[in-house]
């Protein structure tokens, strides 16, 4: 990818968070948190040194997620996004959030700069299921005060076998709350990706490692992910679904955006899928084939090396030249052209 080409970019402001959900890779299942991490944060003097007003400048889209924390740990995030706006009035900003941190004159002031995807999956007696550690009336006293100062709010519901009957109820309340736009996510992270089988649910722990809720599909079919039954279809005609990745069409998905991602810690990378490969809890953060091809981390942080070097470096080429070569796992698996769980979730 061309330096010149990049109109997106996926940022993730810190890499602390408030929750523990079982499907995320900042702990054990929802329970330890992952070792690997540092809590690491972005200030708004580090984003304003670092980030160059002319690639501000020239970039239309910013999405505020991340791998492992959550945008509202990062204190001065409507601080940097004032700054993002000043210099450019044009550019689209996007935070995805729990939404059960923070008081309600840090989300008056976010609703100024940025639109904010509220992800609650369920209602008051069902959302913590999922969202382990959200407190149901801090996060409804957020969204308000967002949307009363204005604020454009989409609420993103994953469907699981728990909350399915809810969905409903959640969109007219939504509605009433005056959220503009109500969105159903149908989860594809039923297939172990370390092992690549499927699995028919996942089993949450606290942070004590106790298990808790087994979080299963929804029973309802126009809630689950139509991607799912193809991988039984590949494993069949390739012999393992392994054979099939080795085999598959890559079609790069960042690339298809003119997209690059930044990371709490500053490590700059094609995708979030890549740069979530060093931090899988239950390896080394030496392991793995995305590691093996850095080489040296520093001249892929742009808290130490200018973006431009980095995305036309030598990390980003081998990448794209793993594609008709030895591939890396993570790409044949996320952006495979017969099998794509991802795209399904919102479908």
């Amino acid at each position: 990818m061309a330096f010149s080409r990049i109109t997106q970019v996926h940022f993730e402001p810190s890499q602390a968070c408030n929750a523990s959900c079982p499907m995320c890779d900042r702990n054990q299942n929802g329970g330890p948190v992952n070792h690997h991490l540092t809590n690491a944060t972005w200030t708004a003097e580090e984003f304003m040194n670092k980030i160059d007003i002319e690639f501000i400048k020239k970039t239309k889209f910013w999405y505020f997620c991340g791998n492992h924390g959550d945008p509202h740990m990062c204190e001065d995030l409507p601080r940097i996004c004032k700054w993002m706006k000043k210099k450019n009035p044009g550019i689209r900003l996007l935070t995805t959030t729990n939404g059960g941190a923070r008081d309600e004159s840090w989300w008056e002031e976010l609703a100024q700069y940025s639109e904010v995807n509220f992800s609650v999956d369920g209602l008051e007696d069902t959302n913590h299921l999922y969202r382990q550690g959200v407190k149901w009336e801090k996060l409804e006293d957020n969204m308000c005060a967002f949307i009363d100062a204005g604020g454009y709010a989409k609420w993103t519901f994953i469907v699981f076998r728990h909350n399915e009957h809810q969905v409903n109820i959640a969109r007219g309340w939504a509605r009433a709350l005056g959220v503009q736009e109500f969105i159903v996510k149908k989860s594809g992270r039923y297939i172990n990706t370390a092992t690549l089988t499927e699995k028919e649910g996942h089993q949450a722990q606290n942070r004590k490692g106790e298990k808790k809720q087994y979080l299963e599909q929804p029973v309802n079919p126009k809630y689950q992910n139509k991607e799912l039954p193809k991988f039984k279809e590949l494993e069949k005609k390739y012999g393992t679904f392994q054979n099939y990745l080795e085999q598959c069409t890559i079609k790069c998905k960042a690339e298809e955006k003119s997209e690059i991602y930044i990371s709490a810690e500053g490590f700059v990378f094609p995708c979030c899928w890549l740069a979530g490969q060093p931090y899988k809890w239950w390896r080394s953060t030496k392991e793995g084939d995305v590691h093996d091809m850095i080489q040296n981390y520093d001249l892929i942080n742009i808290k130490k090396t200018p973006l431009r070097d980095i995305v036309e470096g030598g990390f980003f080429k081998r990448v794209q030249e793993s594609w008709s070569g030895k591939r890396l796992g993570t790409c044949s698996l996320k952006c495979n052209t017969g099998y794509d769980p991802f795209t399904a979730q919102w479908q």
